[in-house]
């Protein structure tokens, strides 16, 4: 090995000790910083650092339930991670525009570190929520995103100032039962950014706004003095031609007289050709009104709410899917002979029917038609209709037979039944409208008697006789819902099968009833059911879930448990 240069070992050495001494003079907070600066971490761009700051301020502002509390967020502790981190936060004017409730010192802090970004605020309108907020709006030219909750419009309107760079406004006004009060214009109209506008509520004229640009239209339990009538509220429309989603929540009045006069019959169609997603909750006349007086494309994501009207039958809802069949065309030659609907659900609850359409199959356990998953599933029409009953409740099978005659019920392949009739007459005419069903459920309410239904064995002495029960002669080629796949049936209560009570509407006799359909395979699924068993002169009740299937002339039992 050969003998290292002497020059070249001493010069190492003076280099060591140099970087002893250099070592020996910083303190512990400089070596963790120096540590630090080798990091991974450390070496990320201040760019992508400064974005990732950015993110979770934006985050926490969106997912607080639009108000922050006057907590510190979380977020506000990366300026303190170290010198480095605490550079780039403070650097970051955006980082800052995301304002949290605080105090007033603080309050003018994060003006001051926002520069001159736009400003987002979410917050309350009562306590110190109210206070920050009226601060803050002596910026409101630097207001890019404002959402308020507020209890009540304040007579002091501090809304009045031009918000030249607002661009996503949402206002919740608390409910109230007095009449609200006219208010002056906010913003004083000048609003040319606005892309967003969500109204709860809210007691001001609307539509003077600058709507032009508007992207999504949010209106939401509009007072009725502030209710446009439909030719005021379309030509107010027209002018958005960049509009995306359209939300209309109570927000229009009845307009039975418009659909009779002569204005409707001659009024030009407004054209919303950017609009994919489209909510109406109205009465059924001012639904169809609105619905006849646009056009828009064909694959719009379309949720109609029609609300209980006086004197609205099942029969009224055929100008509905008239105009309907008109929108799902791009013209006159392409016109479909109805949209189609592959899930039905039916509430019978009371001395109301409920009854929702859909086109996307199994689509059977969504009713609210606000709820953010129920929009880009590809579901582009869904529908519900409210109805009010008379004392003779209406049959289900008279309520398919209405519908049948506006739309075809072969293309439905699922249903879902709320409180269902019991006799099983009934569900033999019922099912008889629906020849492609594939999944049936059943929920709140008592155990039909199925099994006669579903049943290939249950013969009687002439061919489509029906006998007291409800039961018909049928051979196996005229089996009832030949393509069903799964009967699901949730907090239904029926009763045990005993030696001395042989009653037949039991869940043993509806899988002997599902073991004889040979030819078919499907899945039974029972969840929070309850049995009742009678002992003596009481009657004990439990509840359980099962799931079974059926297959070749068979039926097992797949898994059971009780619940408590």
């Amino acid at each position: 090995m050969p003998i290292p240069d002497i020059a070249v070992a001493a010069q190492a050495c003076r280099v060591d000790e140099e970087i002893a001494k250099q070592i020996g003079s910083l303190t512990l907070c400089d070596l963790q910083t120096q540590r630090n600066s080798f990091l991974p971490i450390s070496r990320l761009p201040t760019e992508t650092l400064a974005a990732i700051f950015i993110i979770s301020a934006r985050d926490y502002h969106n997912t607080r339930n639009g108000y922050p509390t006057r907590t510190v967020p979380d977020w506000v502790n990366v300026s303190y991670v170290c010198r480095h981190w605490r550079d780039v936060a403070l650097n970051c004017a955006t980082l800052w525009s995301y304002l949290f409730i605080t105090s007033p010192r603080w309050t003018e802090e994060l003006l001051a570190r926002s520069k001159q970004a736009g400003l987002k605020l979410h917050a309350e309108g009562r306590g110190a929520g109210l206070f920050f907020v009226r601060r803050v709006m002596n910026h409101m030219e630097r207001i890019q995103e404002l959402h308020l909750n507020l209890p009540h419009m304040f007579k002091d309107n501090f809304l009045s100032s031009p918000a030249p760079r607002l661009q996503n406004l949402k206002i919740t006004v608390g409910f109230q039962n007095e009449p609200p009060q006219q208010f002056s214009t906010l913003f004083d109209g000048d609003t040319p950014a606005l892309r967003t506008l969500e109204l709860s509520y809210c007691p001001v004229t609307w539509n003077s706004f600058t709507l032009n640009g508007l992207t999504t239209l949010d209106l939401r339990s509009v007072p009725s003095q502030f209710q446009q009538n439909m030719v005021e509220f379309l030509a107010t429309l027209s002018c958005m031609q960049d509009l995306r989603h359209l939300y209309l929540n109570n927000a229009l009045a009845s307009t039975a007289g418009f659909l009779s006069s002569p204005e409707f019959h001659s009024f030009q169609k407004i054209d919303l050709p950017r609009l994919s997603r489209l909510l109406i909750i109205a009465p059924l006349s001012t639904v169809i009104a609105f619905l006849a007086c646009i056009n828009v494309p064909t694959k719009t994501e379309v949720r109609l709410d029609c609300g209980f009207e006086d004197g609205v039958s099942l029969d009224d809802y055929a100008p509905l899917f008239s105009v309907l069949t008109q929108r799902f065309s791009t013209s006159t030659s392409q016109a479909l002979s109805s949209p189609t609907c592959r899930s039905l659900v039916i509430d019978l609850i009371g001395y109301r029917e409920i009854l929702t359409f859909s086109s996307l199959e199994r689509d059977c356990d969504s009713f609210d038609l606000m709820l953010p998953q129920d929009w880009g599933c590809n579901t582009p029409l869904k529908i519900r209709a409210r109805l009010f009953v008379s004392d003779t409740r209406s049959d289900l099978d008279c309520i398919l037979g209405k519908i049948s005659s506006f739309v075809p019920l072969m293309d439905v392949q699922s249903l879902h039944v709320i409180n269902p009739p019991v006799l099983p007459a009934i569900w033999r005419r019922a099912l008889g409208h629906l020849p492609d069903l594939r999944y049936l459920k059943l929920s709140s309410g008592d155990l039909p008697d199925l099994a006669s239904v579903l049943s290939l064995t249950d013969i009687t002495t002439s061919e489509g006789v029906e006998d007291q029960g409800g039961h018909t002669n049928r051979s196996p080629d005229r089996m009832l819902a030949p393509a069903l796949e799964e009967l699901e049936l949730d907090d239904i209560f029926f009763w045990k099968r005993t030696k001395k009570d042989k009653c037949p509407v039991d869940v043993q006799a509806l899988c002997d009833a599902l073991a004889t359909r040979k030819g078919s395979s499907g899945q039974l699924t029972i969840t929070q059911c309850i049995e009742r068993i009678r002992r003596g002169r009481s009657v004990q009740e439990k509840r359980f879930n099962t799931v079974g299937s059926w297959t070749n002339g068979r039926y097992c039992v797949v898994e059971k448990d009780k619940v408590t």
